[in-house]
């Protein structure tokens, strides 16, 4: 149960959901002082962005063996790779509070997809650590991590007039908060990578 809940922790900080929020509500307040539509519709945003995410995470898990035999790393040297990975995000979300800056060109149609599902929350970070996890913990667990997670951006999302509603700062302690977890996290993903080397 232990190794589950770290899985489960490490799916969470790497997809960072309450960055994903940051982002997204950043960007909706900036729609709103266009006068043109906005192209992302929020259903988009509630299903199909965490279910094409969460597709892309689900086939980083199944093809992760793959992978590491393919490069010739083990799953151990490979868990110093996503640690590292993982550095960036971690600092963008302890200063900025978001896991990418609001999107300032015009999006297209399909902005459900490009830039909400990836690499918003199927990024470097979150495929990499996909794929790390599916070595440590096994696919199946894994990928049920990236359904927990998936589907708790898609209940936050389902709430983004409420979150719109609050201060700016608050949305985005939440997701520095997330950032203190993913340095946790990529910090006991390195220690594991020592240990079982």
């Amino acid at each position: 149960m232990i190794d589950y809940l770290v899985c489960l922790s490490g799916v969470f900080a790497a997809v960072s959901p309450f960055g994903a929020l940051a982002a997204v509500v950043a960007y909706r307040r900036e729609r709103a002082q266009e006068s043109e539509p906005d192209p992302v519709q929020p259903r988009q945003l509630v299903y199909l962005a965490p279910t094409a995410a969460f597709a892309a995470l689900a086939l980083a898990a199944l093809i992760s063996e793959g992978v590491l035999d393919a490069l010739s790393i083990s799953g151990a040297s490979f868990e110093f790779a996503a640690a590292a990975t993982m550095v960036p995000l971690a600092i963008r979300l302890l200063v900025a509070g978001d896991s990418m800056a609001a999107p300032r060109w015009k999006l297209p149609s399909y902005a459900w997809l490009v830039p909400f599902s990836v690499p918003l929350l199927a990024g470097p970070v979150s495929i990499v650590a996909t794929i790390s996890y599916s070595d440590r913990f096994g696919v199946i667990e894994t990928i049920v991590a990236s359904a927990i997670t998936l589907a708790a951006t898609g209940a936050l999302f389902a709430t983004l007039p409420r979150w719109e509603r609050l201060r700016p700062l608050v949305v985005q302690m939440l997701g520095r908060l997330n950032g203190a977890l993913l340095v946790g996290m990529a910090v006991e993903m390195a220690l594991d990578g020592l240990r079982r080397i």
